[in-house]
């Protein structure tokens, strides 16, 4: 028996998948991966500001963002570097935020994921199956478009053949939250799962 019924107001709900369907949201995973390479605090802040942007765009490969890295910056990093990013905690959903994935797209409600991420990464969850529950997937590296700039939401929007204002947007990003309520989402600033399945039983009812 479903824990919530569904308010006919929403007909889509957008998720992000760091931070929300799983739990790491992995900044300190990637700036660890930089530290490991021997980049300074102020080498990282410039690297994710330009060069991870790049990469999460598609821009890049995973071995043009080590060389870029590694000739840019001088840092310590071997030729034909990888297998760093599938150690990422964050490849695998949360229980909970899984079964009201499930909960919710059983009452009808359609569910799109809107997240900015790497090749690698993308890779190996779309190969484990995770993206199957979701109506559409719209990644970053797949579309050269990246949050929280409104033409990646736009996207989404149009292949789900969504209106804003009937849509839920979560994510655990204050800017990319701006931006959804900009366009007139209603929004879900997350947190944990508790969270974020609270709030959505209060606006689903």
């Amino acid at each position: 028996m479903s824990k919530f019924k569904i308010n006919s107001k929403y007909s889509t709900i957008f998720f992000d998948w760091s931070g929300v369907i799983a739990d790491d949201n992995g900044d300190e995973f990637i700036r660890q991966s930089l530290l490991d390479v021997g980049a300074t605090k102020t080498q990282i802040t410039k690297i994710l500001r330009k060069d991870f942007n790049d990469f999460m765009c598609g821009n890049l490969s995973e071995d043009e963002y080590w060389n870029i890295l590694k000739n840019k910056y001088r840092l310590n990093i071997p030729n034909h570097y990888s297998g760093v990013f599938d150690k990422w905690k964050g490849i695998v959903p949360n229980n909970d935020m899984t079964a009201i994935l499930e909960e919710i797209k059983n009452k009808g409600i359609k569910i799109s994921l809107i997240t900015n991420i790497i090749k690698p990464i993308f890779d190996i969850i779309n190969e484990l199956g995770y993206y199957d529950i979701f109506n559409d997937t719209i990644a970053s590296c797949e579309v050269n478009l990246i949050k929280p700039h409104p033409e990646i939401y736009e996207l989404a929007i149009k292949r789900m053949g969504a209106k804003t204002k009937e849509s839920i947007f979560i994510d655990d990003k204050q800017s990319n939250i701006d931006t959804a309520i900009n366009m007139g989402f209603k929004t879900i600033l997350a947190k944990n799962s508790q969270q974020i399945c609270l709030e959505l039983r209060s606006i689903i009812k």
